[in-house]
């Protein structure tokens, strides 16, 4: 009986390099319920909308998970333009994603 080979798969030299993404500062996902339960404290302190706070809250939770906290930064000061939240709310709500932020 013939001995039989198999190729093996994987291990260090079966692939071709991988090349490095640029890594990106994101919100942290294992923190993300305690990230929202700050936002939105800060939100209901602030004199906006109460409608509107779970929109914005996800908006920013998808980007920040998502995209960028950089990206993110930059729609809540977009919105803070628009009046739909205050200067205060958003410095707030800009030092929040540092706090919650990871590289990836």
């Amino acid at each position: 009986m013939a001995k039989r080979t198999f190729k093996r798969r994987g291990g260090p030299g079966s692939s071709k390099p991988r090349t490095q993404t640029p890594r990106t500062a994101m919100l942290n996902i294992h923190r993300v319920g305690s990230f929202k339960y700050d936002l939105r404290e800060i939100l209901n302190a602030s004199p906006m909308d109460k409608s509107t706070i779970p929109t914005v809250v996800a908006n920013i939770v998808a980007k920040a998970s998502r995209v960028s906290i950089r990206e993110t930064k930059d729609y809540i000061r977009d919105i803070e333009k628009q009046g739909v939240i205050d200067k205060i709310a958003a410095d707030d709500s800009c030092a929040l994603l540092d706090r919650y932020s990871k590289w990836r």
